[in-house]
């Protein structure tokens, strides 16, 4: 009938205890693995820090020249990346499985180099887990020195002005830019853009934009989310967050700027041999079977 309310969304029953709400994929097990290595590192995605925190903590070991497959466009707040948000929900089925331990070793001491570089510069901005601003700071400088040719202090005004709630905090917010432009050149990340200089690579000019604006989400989303995952679909779960974060950080959505890392080898193939880590790869990849 034409006036007949629509059906209430229904949620999907629970799996049974131990069975995996979604199919897990390798990159979840080896991003475990990496996050073990790092201090200050969780594998929750239940609130909007938690999913910040890990997007930039992998987009700061891919800055530092360790490529583990994502690739990161400019986006809420920050670099970002679907397939890793992805991960991180898969991730987040499994972490019980993921051991204590020494986290992950690279065969070419080149790389372990760069990774350990990485380890130590994350723990020199992160005193504890929902300590953020700098860690935020950092990959968010990163990203604009090396998709734009902004200039330095256009570059801080972009990062500050998503993360500004006050006067005193935007002080505080462009003194922290200083000190993490300061800490990112110290490990040779960044090229000169003092004096409005332009950034690496040729600059290019930027398109002009629409942005849009999200003005509601159902109440009913993290049911949705619920069911998307039942379904295996987890990107579109991922999306379905990014969304409600978006709403509720009354943030404009805009297309993405060009990726960063792409077209560049994986360094997983380059991963130490650990036999507990084959067998949790060995159990997700028996959910195809």
């Amino acid at each position: 009938m034409a006036n007949e309310r629509p059906a209430r969304f229904t949620p999907p029953a629970p799996r049974p205890a131990g069975v995996p709400r979604m199919i897990i994929g390798p990159n979840a097990v080896i991003l475990g693995y990496v996050l073990k290595s790092i201090p200050n590192s969780d594998f929750s995605m239940k609130t909007f820090g938690d999913r910040l925190r890990l997007q930039k903590i992998v987009y700061m070991v891919e800055a530092f020249g360790v490529y583990l497959g994502y690739d990161f466009s400019w986006y809420l707040r920050g670099p970002y990346c679907t397939n890793l948000a992805r991960a991180g929900f898969e991730l987040e089925q499994i972490m019980d499985r993921i051991p204590d331990g020494d986290g992950v070793k690279f065969l070419e001491k080149d790389i372990q180099k760069k990774f350990d570089r990485c380890v130590g510069f994350i723990a020199s901005v992160m005193d504890r887990h929902d300590d953020l601003d700098k860690l935020e700071i950092a990959a968010s400088i990163h990203i604009l020195a090396k998709t734009s040719n902004a200039s330095k202090q256009d570059i801080f005004e972009r990062v500050v002005s998503k993360m500004q709630e006050s006067e005193t905090r935007r002080a505080d917010l462009l003194a922290l830019c200083e000190k993490m432009w300061d800490g990112l050149s110290a490990h040779s990340l960044l090229s000169d853009k003092k004096n409005g200089q332009s950034g690496p690579g040729e600059p290019r000019k930027t398109p002009k934009r629409e942005k849009y604006s999200i003005k509601a989400v159902p109440e009913s989303i993290g049911e949705i989310k619920d069911a998307m995952i039942e379904k295996q679909q987890y990107g579109d779960a991922a999306l379905a967050v990014t969304l409600k974060d978006i709403y509720e950080h009354n943030q404009d959505l805009e297309p993405n700027d060009e990726p960063a890392f792409t077209q560049r080898p994986s360094h997983v193939a380059q991963l130490v041999s650990d036999t507990k880590r084959n067998e949790i790869l060995t159990y997700v990849t028996r959910q195809y079977w």
